[in-house]
């Protein structure tokens, strides 16, 4: 647990970057500071391993006043990432990552072997051991980088936008593995980012800061969307915070629709009856694994000869599906909006069709959580 106690840091011209800051961070939990530029965000974070002294105030990790310890002591105690990873260029990726290890005065095989283990559970590759960082990838850096950190294993890990220098797919893996690495490891996480999508996704709690280094309000993700404290708040997590909510509510709670999905070898005849049945303007063509293969449009059925078959008939493209078991109600919406047919292709976790939801049934289903 990280206690910050009336922490302030005020420079001598008087600038305050942070003012009197009060917030605790759960053990085991990944808490996001967001803010825009010059909010204390960062300044916040650095206080935790004193890389920034704080002016006033005592910070405490788990019960330790971090001003009794010795600095550099502290800070090989706790993990840190920054942007584009900071590595030494001079040396072999296992050695950026066996660096602290052997700091605390590992021997060097026993650093080594940790830092092989790490590249694994990081996403690495072992043949990557022994090249240097200009060799890798900004994804790869940073993958060494968050593996340095975690060498020790630290019970705190500070990352300091770790991830604002590599392009959106990247960043969005690195998202995906740090949410994986956190499940398996269960660390201390204080994370920093301007970006509240990546806020949102990634923290456990969220602390929003304003400009002048005050903390305008911390909270659970799905209450901060939901329960903006004032203005300032609301207008930083945007006014689509009713989309990032549906986030947190599962797609699995949706009633999909059966009888409008057909295999290609499925007559016209049959899917007319459906169509003609209750005016619905869509049906969706699978194959024998019931992958999703295209919508064909009511048009195309009717006045079409008996014992034609679906697989005969030109097909919209599907869009992209959702994972009914694993995903949000914001992945079904955005499935939805982005389909030719306005609805949404819901799938199990080997792809295959298990029903669809028009954006009508999907907008019924947000107002009833919305409540």
């Amino acid at each position: 647990m990280i206690t910050f106690e009336g922490a302030a840091k005020i420079y001598p011209d008087g600038t305050v970057a942070v003012a009197g800051l009060d917030l605790t961070v759960e053990t085991g939990r990944t808490t996001v500071f967001v803010g825009p530029s010059g909010s204390g965000k960062t300044t916040s974070l650095r206080m935790i391993n004193r890389m920034v002294e704080p002016t006033h105030g005592t910070i405490r990790i788990d019960g330790a006043d971090i001003r009794d310890q010795d600095p550099a002591l502290l800070r090989r105690s706790i993990g840190y990432v920054i942007q584009q990873a900071g590595l030494f260029p001079h040396r072999t990726i296992l050695d950026n990552i066996a660096t602290v290890p052997l700091l605390l005065g590992w021997n060097r095989r026993k650093a080594r072997a940790r830092a092989a283990e790490l590249m694994e559970l990081v996403g690495l590759e072992a043949s990557q051991a022994k090249r240097y960082p200009h060799q890798l990838s900004g994804g790869q850096q940073q993958r060494v980088g968050v593996a340095r950190a975690l060498a020790a294993d630290p019970p705190v890990l500070l990352m300091d936008e770790p991830f604002s220098a590599v392009d959106p797919v990247v960043r969005a893996g690195l998202q995906e593995e740090l949410l994986r690495l956190q499940q398996e490891l269960h660390k201390t996480i204080v994370f920093v980012t301007h970006d509240i999508d990546e806020a949102v996704r990634l923290g456990d709690r969220i602390a929003v800061f304003r400009p002048g280094g005050e903390l305008a309000q911390y909270d659970a993700p799905e209450h901060l969307l939901a329960r903006p404290v004032d203005d300032f708040v609301e207008s930083f997590v945007g006014y689509d915070r009713g989309v990032r909510r549906l986030s947190f509510f599962p797609a699995r709670q949706l009633s999909l629709r059966q009888d409008v999905v057909f295999d290609t070898e499925d007559r016209v005849e049959r899917a007319r009856d459906v169509v003609e049945g209750d005016g619905e303007p869509w049906v969706l063509v699978v194959d024998e694994n019931r992958t999703p293969l295209g919508w064909v449009d009511a048009a195309q059925l009717i006045d079409k000869p008996a014992g034609l078959t679906l697989g005969t008939l030109e097909m919209a493209p599907y869009g992209h599906t959702f994972d009914v078991a694993t995903d949000s109600l914001r992945a079904a919406l955005d499935a939805a909006v982005l389909s030719p047919a306005g609805r949404a292709v819901g799938v199990d976790d080997e792809g295959a069709v298990l029903g669809v939801v028009s954006q009508e049934d999907l907008g019924a289903a947000i107002w009833s959580v919305s409540e």
